[in-house]
């Protein structure tokens, strides 16, 4: 009789869900099954890591010290940032600092940046003094530029050997590098960036052929400071896997990888919707109370003031307000519209830009075609409001109003979404910074004003 053997990826993938959906319960199973524990975290490290990200920072804690320091260190690579932070901050900084040793250098930088100050500053004095200046070299960078999401394993070999010593130092070069021998960059003899040769053509080209002769020359480089937007950009529209990073005086420092670049992209958008509505560019689930109130509250005080601007405005129109009642029911309805059109242009052109499709000089054409969107918008939404409220109301005029509220303010939001952005690349800012809330006051201040001063002129 035979047996049908689970396959370890299915029993992988179970036990992720199980951690994803009952992470209490997922850790008790663990601790109660170590020797699977153990064996998921060598077959499968990625997923390791999905299963500490999912239940309690304490617990993962347990589980991660527990294992080989090699393997943590594996597992704590393919971690969010955030969360391996959470986690590690649960250990005292020396048990910290030897886990950490066990990762890559770029990995470990987006960890140790991750952490609060103070555990930060005690878990870099408990490394080994290399670690710890790998990681703090590379701390010095933004984290939004080049080098800030570059990885320092980079091939490279220097002009001068032939294809056959170039193979024959990959070979030793191997174990260290790991995947990234894609690309083998060469230098000259001050470190400089000279060429890169594809690893395929080096196989192919004859032992003796020398390096100079296979690479090609001035390849595509960023500097250490290019924006990882630029830099995403430059791998997307060259199809590469990689590209080196110098520093300003041509000294190859490191590469930043295809998956590195999806990760910036992801990054970039994810900070644009963040910006929109006024929270911190960098702000996640993870940061810490009091720096997110930092981050928000000035922009919900801007919120409030603009929420006093609009109430001084309507107050004019109190009077007709009394006279008409049903004004005050419509009145929202009106700034709805207007604030869901005005949304929708600004996430076209905010996500335009973001991918580029959109340089300085089409900018006017696409709020142009935002307007005439708004238009056509406004004349059937304008006739199918009118409609509304003369049934809700009893009363033509009623109608009117809210039709040429409506109206106006779909016009306008089209407008102000498309041109708010726009407006604000033109003046140097990040176009995403806060529009929303930009966007919200002109078309509180359209819709509220252009229905009660159509109101009080009809009624």
């Amino acid at each position: 009789m035979r047996f049908r053997v689970p396959d370890p990826r299915r029993v992988a993938e179970s036990l992720r869900d199980f951690a994803l959906r009952r992470p209490v319960e997922a850790a008790e199973y663990i601790e109660q099954h170590r020797d699977e524990w153990e064996a998921l975290v060598e077959d499968s490290p990625e997923t390791a890591a999905d299963v500490l990200e999912a239940i309690d920072e304490e617990s993962a804690a347990e589980l991660l010290v527990d294992l080989e320091s090699h393997d943590a260190g594996e597992v704590l690579d393919e971690m969010i940032p955030e969360s391996a932070a959470d986690i590690l901050e649960e250990l005292n900084p020396a048990t910290a600092a030897d886990l950490i040793e066990e990762m890559t250098a770029d990995q470990a930088a987006d960890l140790i940046g991750a952490l609060e100050d103070d555990e930060r500053a005690a878990v870099l004095a408990s490394l080994e003094p290399g670690p710890a200046a790998a990681i703090a070299a590379l701390l010095q960078y933004a984290p939004d530029s080049a080098g800030g999401i570059m990885t320092t394993e980079v091939a490279a070999l220097p002009v001068g050997l032939t294809a056959g010593e170039a193979i024959e130092a990959l070979r030793r070069l191997h174990e260290d590098l790991g995947s990234n021998l894609s690309y083998v960059y060469v230098t000259d003899y001050s470190e400089q960036l000279a060429g890169v040769v594809s690893f395929r053509d080096l196989v192919f080209a004859r032992p003796g052929t020398g390096l100079e002769d296979v690479m090609v020359s001035e390849p595509y480089s960023v500097y250490t400071d290019t924006d990882r937007e630029e830099v995403a950009e430059l791998i997307e529209r060259h199809n590469l896997l990689a590209i080196p990073v110098v520093e300003a005086s041509g000294r190859l420092v490191g590469m930043v990888k295809v998956s590195e670049a999806l990760r910036a992209v992801q990054a970039e958008a994810t900070e644009d919707i963040t910006q929109m509505v006024g929270a911190g560019a960098e702000e996640s689930v993870h940061t810490p109370i009091l720096r997110s109130v930092r981050r928000r509250l000035p922009w919900l005080l801007v919120n409030l003031l603009i929420g006093l601007f609009i109430a001084f405005m309507i107050g004019p129109f109190r009077e007709v307000i009394e006279k008409n009642t049903v004004l005050a029911v419509l009145m929202p309805m009106v700034a709805l519209l207007g604030g869901n059109s005005g949304a929708q242009s600004l996430a076209v052109i905010i996500r335009a830009m973001a991918l580029g499709d959109l340089p300085p000089g089409r900018a006017m054409r696409a709020v142009r075609r935002e307007f005439l969107v708004g238009i056509t918008n406004a004349g059937s939404l304008a006739i199918l409001a009118a409609l509304v409220a003369w049934i809700f109301a009893g009363e033509a005029k009623i109608g009117v109003v809210m039709g040429v509220g409506v109206g106006v303010n779909l016009i306008v939001a089209g407008f102000a979404g498309a041109g708010i952005p726009v407006l604000l690349r033109r003046l140097g800012l990040d176009p995403a910074l806060a529009s929303n809330i930009f966007l919200t006051l002109i078309t509180d201040l359209v819709g509220f004003g252009g229905f009660l001063l159509t109101a009080s002129i009809m009624l």
